[in-house]
């Protein structure tokens, strides 16, 4: 099993243990927070779904993010984190927590936004709010190759540190 499948599989353990509901709204990841998570047996007692909002007009749509604020300061941006978190757990009512992502994996983005990542993370019961962190992925990586591009370095390096942002929240919860 590999690191990632490791971790995702933690988080799944962790969730039923504390008989929690989850559901991502996933704009970088394409929907790979909810497949990595999808593979582990059983998991559909703890797995709402994933409102996968790649393009700004999905985003405004779905989550109802409003275009302004997807103008100024963009989809690149702590703000839509929180709201991304917010309302995909308002819209999935049987859901307990939310993890939000969106960023800018590369090739081709302004050097300013270039592996630039936000996290949100929220629980329904609790009022602190969703709970943003940023992220700046490297611009290099040792596994990195023709076939495996900075793009797909990024992203599973990504994944793996949302699943431990995830479950360090988790254990905090407990």
């Amino acid at each position: 099993m590999n690191k990632l499948d490791k971790v995702a599989r933690e988080v799944a353990d962790s969730l039923k243990s504390q008989n929690l509901n989850i559901v991502f709204a996933e704009s970088c990841t394409c929907g790979l927070l909810a497949a990595t998570l999808g593979k582990i047996p059983g998991i559909s007692q703890n797995f709402c779904g994933s409102a996968v909002t790649y393009q700004n007009d999905t985003k405004a749509n779905w989550l109802g993010i409003s275009h302004q604020i997807l103008e100024t300061p963009g989809p690149v941006s702590e703000i839509v984190a929180r709201l991304m978190a917010e309302n995909v757990l308002k819209k999935t009512p049987h859901a307990d927590v939310a993890v939000s992502v969106t960023g800018h994996l590369g090739p081709d983005a302004e050097k300013k936004l270039d592996g630039v990542v936000y996290v949100g993370i929220g629980y329904r019961k609790i009022e602190s709010g969703i709970e943003v962190t940023r992220l700046l992925l490297p611009d290099k990586y040792t596994e990195q190759t023709e076939n495996h591009s900075l793009r797909l370095c990024r992203l599973d390096d990504l994944l793996l540190q949302i699943f431990k942002l995830l479950l360090q929240s988790l254990a905090e919860q407990s």
